[in-house]
């Protein structure tokens, strides 16, 4: 748990100490960072940090949290009444979120290793994610769109995994690609794998 700013010049505090951690953690990982970088970063003194954070982990999960909401905005996609259409731009949105967080994630992966509340941000981000297409995959089902010997939750687990997979390889080793053939490629293979036709 952190402090809660009262005042204008907390609030503005503490979301400074928490962008400087972002860059931080971005910057040296989870296991290097210390609560004095975070300090230096942020120019306050050391004992301001813990103002605000008793430890390294709660600064990560502030920081976690401001992204969070933005990462849960990505799995959204407005209905469209071609089911490719919205999965082009379901896996577009997705890549487009994860280049933005790819190294936060890496560091809340890192952390995850050790600490349940963070491999209960990765899990929850996952579970949501399968959630949605899966309930997406049992309308394309009902409608007669989809191919029905899938279980639709297996297939979209199986299906998530691979995006984020993909992400994880394709913006954690700092290649450039051509993004419209990655999601048309994402894209028609989702399609196959559902049997849906253009």
């Amino acid at each position: 748990m952190s402090a809660v700013p009262l005042t204008d010049r907390g609030r503005r505090t503490r979301d400074a100490l928490v962008s400087a951690a972002r860059g931080v953690f971005e910057e040296r990982g989870y296991d290097a960072t210390r609560m004095a970088d975070i300090a230096e970063a942020a120019g306050v003194s050391y004992g301001t940090v813990y103002t605000w954070f008793p430890t390294k982990d709660a600064v990560l999960m502030a920081v976690v949290d401001g992204v969070v909401n933005g990462l849960y905005d990505s799995l959204r996609t407005p209905e469209h009444t071609d089911p490719i259409e919205r999965i082009e731009r379901a896996n577009r949105s997705y890549l487009d979120a994860y280049r933005a967080n790819a190294r936060l994630l890496e560091v809340v992966e890192q952390a995850a290793t050790t600490d349940r509340e963070f491999r209960a941000v990765l899990a929850g981000l996952r579970k949501t994610h399968v959630d949605r297409v899966a309930a997406t995959f049992r309308r394309l089902q009902a409608d007669g769109l989809a191919r029905t010997d899938l279980d639709a939750h297996v297939a979209a687990a199986a299906l998530c995994a691979m995006v984020e997979g993909f992400a994880r390889h394709w913006f954690g080793r700092g290649e450039t690609h051509d993004e419209d053939v990655a999601v048309a490629t994402l894209t028609a293979l989702w399609a196959g794998a559902l049997g849906l036709e253009n």
